[in-house]
C-alpha cells in the first residue's frame, strides 16, 4: 500500500473538522500531485487590494486541514473506510463500462455520506453513480473546487457548542476525549438535545420526536441511548456534567452559547 497521508500543515491531522480524502489508484504522477496541491492549501493566499482574492495565480486555501490518503487497491481503502471514514473518494476508473461500479456499490452501502469522484482520462461510461468527475492530467482549481464544495455541503450539517461538536451528515460526534461514530437513532438523539441544550426536554418528548411513538410504559432504549451519550461526551459517564438527569421529567443537555466557556 502506498500511504501518502498529508494534512494541512504536512503532519497528520487530528483536528476534528478535518477534510479526508482517499485516492484508490495506481497514477504515482496523480498522487503526488495531489498530495502538493493539498499541502499548499495550508498556505494563507496573498490577497488582491479590491476584491479578496488570491492574486498572482496562487492556490486559494481551502476552509478545513485536509488529511490526504492514497492506496493502490480496494482492500486496503475498504480497511480505512472502516477505520478511518474518508468525506471524499477519489477513484481511478478506465476506460470499461462500470468501471470500478463494484467496488462504488460497496463504498456506498457502508458510507453512504462519501462523496465519490471518477478520475480518469474521459468521463466515465455505464451506470455507476460518481459525484462528480475530475479529469486527468489534474486541473487543480477543478480539483480544490470539488473539495470545497464538499466542504461547504458538510458545513451545514454541523453543529458544536461548547466541547462537542456533531456532524450529522457523517454521524459522528467530538469531543475532547475522541471521536465517534454513532447509529441513526443515537445521532437524532444527540442532535435532538443540542438543538434544545440549557433546556429541560421531557422523555416524553424525546421518545415522540426520535422513536415517534407516545408509549411510555418501558422506555429502556431511551435509557441505553442516553448511558452510550454519556460515555462519548461526559469526561466522568458515571458523573456526569453535560448531560443532566432532571429527575421525574427528563434530561438536560448543559452546553456553553457560543463565546462562553464550558464548565462543569
Amino acid at each position: 500500500m502506498a500511504n501518502a497521508r498529508i494534512s494541512a500543515d504536512g503532519r497528520q491531522s487530528t483536528l476534528p473538522g478535518v477534510i479526508r480524502v482517499l485516492y484508490v489508484g495506481r497514477q504515482n504522477r496523480v498522487v503526488d500531485e495531489l498530495a502538493a496541491l493539498f499541502a499548499r492549501t495550508a498556505e494563507p493566499a496573498t490577497e488582491g487590494p479590491d476584491d479578496g482574492e488570491p492574486a498572482g495565480g496562487e492556490t486559494p486555501w481551502c476552509l478545513e486541514p485536509i488529511e490526504f490518503t492514497a492506496v493502490t487497491n480496494q482492500k486496503a481503502a475498504l480497511h480505512l473506510i472502516r477505520t478511518r471514514p474518508p468525506k471524499v473518494l477519489l477513484v481511478t476508473v478506465d476506460a470499461r463500462p462500470n468501471s470500478r461500479g463494484r467496488f462504488c456499490e460497496m463504498v456506498r452501502y457502508r458510507l453512504p455520506t462519501a462523496a465519490i469522484f471518477a478520475v480518469g482520462p474521459a468521463r466515465p461510461v455505464g451506470n455507476v453513480h460518481f459525484d462528480g468527475f475530475i479529469q486527468v492530467p489534474l486541473d487543480h482549481a477543478e480539483v480544490l473546487a470539488a473539495i470545497r464544495q464538499i466542504q461547504n455541503q458538510y458545513a451545514s450539517h454541523v453543529l458544536e457548542h461548547g466541547p462537542i461538536r456533531l456532524n450529522v451528515a457523517t454521524r459522528t460526534v467530538f469531543t475532547p476525549h475522541g471521536q465517534h461514530h454513532m447509529t441513526p437513532k443515537q445521532c437524532a438523539l444527540l442532535q435532538f438535545l443540542m438543538l434544545h441544550r440549557n433546556g429541560v426536554v421531557r422523555r416524553q418528548e424525546i421518545m415522540e420526536a426520535i422513536w415517534n411513538t407516545s408509549y411510555m410504559e418501558d422506555t429502556r432504549t431511551l435509557d441505553v441511548h442516553i448511558r452510550w451519550l454519556r460515555e462519548c461526551i461526559e469526561p466522568d459517564p458515571s458523573n456526569p456534567i453535560y448531560l443532566k438527569t432532571v429527575r421525574g421529567v427528563g434530561y438536560r443537555l448543559i452546553l456553553p452559547a457560543p463565546g462562553e466557556a464550558s464548565g462543569g
